[in-house]
């Protein structure tokens, strides 16, 4: 078989007007397979071929990662969709990797069901790639993470081999743990096909409330109170004056969501009030502060991730205060700040270590990206990672330069 019959097996074409760029690069080719072998096939193709492949879900967070020292061709999972085995007896489900969030989370409603999971951009954002990025998006207690959530799954290596993990059938591939190499991975390693994934119940009562504060030290001071309660919040955001004055609140808002059982979510509820004033506010307001890091144009302002321990979110968050929005998350120590400055980089690296955070570049200039490791510093474990990488990606095919250390 020629080169044009092995393309034409797996959904091959040149890259279309539609297609994302990814800082500026297109590749030369678009391969979309239509099922699991196809995807074994085109992947063990470009290995064969040496070309440099980047995984394609919906597209939406192809701007988190470094420049790609490489690329030759898209793997697009558009064609790897749909539920397949939904138990609602075992609050699980199986579903193609391609399927986007929204989709399925339409499919689980009819038995009033839900997969926790609150990621910018639902309609397009897919299963494969939520996971690959392993960025938890509103819900980020323990228990509503994607590595939580996540079963098992199937998926197939840079060389075209097809493997398993966890879920109904486990196969570890040269030693090492799977699940937890996955998640977080960012395309580099392999290509989910399918996840199998635990699910939960629709709630019986779900309330959003909004306490506002004049400084953040405040704000801190009733989270500590609020982590005593009963029932904690399922979801806990804090958006300084700038991002609070775009969802109609005042000062600095500590935004808190309640799920559960009626009599439950009304008790939690009444005890919050108990600590200070504040407003019922529609559910509406999450939908803003979910998709808050994919606002404004790619080669617009920056959006930077600080991560810092949870006991000093509320400090990193005032220090990174200087007139841009923020939004922020105590239960994970994880603070999102987009700015119009781009010299606010250093100033911000700065201010996080002094709080002993690290920072994340998420969004950037594509030449600035050229200049930086978007991920800031190499961390303890690299030559683990680099080993790991060497071991199921040997001619680094998959999503070169991307990660971490630029591996």
């Amino acid at each position: 078989m020629d080169l044009k019959d092995r393309l034409g097996e797996v959904g091959a074409r040149p890259p279309a007007a539609s297609d994302p760029r990814i800082d500026g690069l297109v590749p030369t080719l678009v391969l979309e397979p239509e099922d699991d072998d196809a995807c074994a096939r085109a992947l063990s193709l470009c290995h064969q071929e040496s070309m440099a492949v980047i995984p394609v879900g919906g597209g939406t967070r192809l701007d988190v990662g470094n420049v790609p020292s490489r690329l030759d061709v898209y793997l697009k999972t558009a064609r790897l969709s749909g539920v397949e085995d939904h138990i609602p007896g075992d609050l699980t489900v199986a579903v193609r990797a391609g399927t986007t969030l929204a989709a399925l989370q339409t499919e689980l409603g009819k038995a009033r069901q839900f997969l926790p999971l609150e990621v910018p951009r639902p309609s397009d954002a897919t299963l494969g790639g939520i996971f690959a990025l392993g960025e938890p998006g509103l819900r980020r207690r323990p228990g509503a993470r994607p590595r939580d959530l996540l079963l098992g799954f199937e998926g197939v290596l840079a060389d075209g081999t097809r493997v398993r993990a966890g879920g109904r059938v486990v196969k570890n591939v040269a030693g090492h743990d799977l699940m937890k190499l996955f998640v977080g991975s960012a395309g580099t390693l392999f290509v989910m096909t399918r996840a199998f994934l635990r699910l939960r119940g629709v709630p019986e009562n779900v309330t959003t409330l909004a306490l506002g504060f004049r400084r953040a030290s405040a704000a801190e001071a009733a989270w500590r109170e609020l982590r005593s309660l009963a029932t904690a919040p399922e979801i806990a955001t804090l958006l300084n004056p700038e991002a609070a004055f775009k969802h109609e609140l005042d000062n600095w808002a500590l935004l808190l969501r309640f799920e559960g059982l009626d009599e439950e979510v009304r008790g939690a509820v009444a005890s919050v009030r108990q600590l200070g004033d504040s407003v019922v506010v529609s559910s509406s307001i999450w939908d803003g502060v979910r998709d808050f890091p994919l606002e404004g144009p790619l080669e617009g302002p920056l959006l930077l991730r600080g991560m810092a321990a949870p006991a000093r979110t509320f400090q990193l968050a005032e220090s990174w205060q200087d007139g841009g929005e923020l939004i922020a998350y105590p239960d994970l120590g994880i603070v999102y700040t987009r700015t119009q400055d781009r010299d606010a980089l250093s100033d911000r690296q700065e201010a996080a270590k002094l709080h002993g955070a690290g920072v994340v570049i998420e969004r950037a200039p594509t030449e600035l990206k050229r200049e930086v490791d978007v991920f800031g510093e190499v961390p303890g474990g690299f030559e683990l990672m680099t080993r790991i990488k060497e071991k199921l990606d040997p001619k680094n095919i998959l999503s070169p330069g991307r990660f971490v250390g630029r591996l």
